[in-house]
């Protein structure tokens, strides 16, 4: 009785090891994960929703006239900024390089005029519909290296 060789060939499991041995693998979640939190910091902007679901607070009116405008939508360059990133093989960082950006994200004590609108997740963890969203976003760049 000889041996025979059934599912995947050494060789693509050996090359699939070799991936995640020299970083391959990692940086392509990281960046999978930053394009897929960088569609939702977009899309809390679309919807004027922080990352935990709770809505920003609405414009102040003017001169009696309710404000039909979203919160920090000017134009789409708020959004932009907020929505750039960098990857290494060690993860992902999103920064906005716009000041204002900061002092919507803090939990710094707030004015009338200018509330707390947060479009990335706080230090105390992601909303599960971010967790599911990332999930999948990792599963699929992981799907590419591993054999089938």
């Amino acid at each position: 009785m000889g041996l025979t060789q059934s599912g995947t060939s050494l060789d693509v499991l050996l090359r699939s090891l070799d991936a995640f041995a020299d970083g391959d693998v990692q940086h392509d979640v990281a960046t999978a994960l930053a394009v897929e939190g960088q569609r939702l910091v977009r899309r809390g902007f679309s919807e004027s929703r922080a990352p935990d679901g709770s809505r920003w607070k609405a414009l102040a009116s003017r001169r009696g006239r309710t404000q039909t405008r979203r919160p920090l939508v000017n134009r789409g360059q708020f959004a932009a900024a907020a929505a750039r990133y960098t990857v290494d093989r060690d993860g992902f960082v999103f920064e906005s390089a716009l000041d204002v950006a900061k002092y919507h994200q803090s939990e710094e004590p707030r004015t009338s005029t200018l509330p707390r609108r947060p479009f990335y997740p706080d230090e105390g963890g992601l909303s599960v519909w971010w967790e599911i969203q990332l999930r999948d976003g990792a599963d699929g760049a992981l799907r590419e290296h591993l054999p089938r």
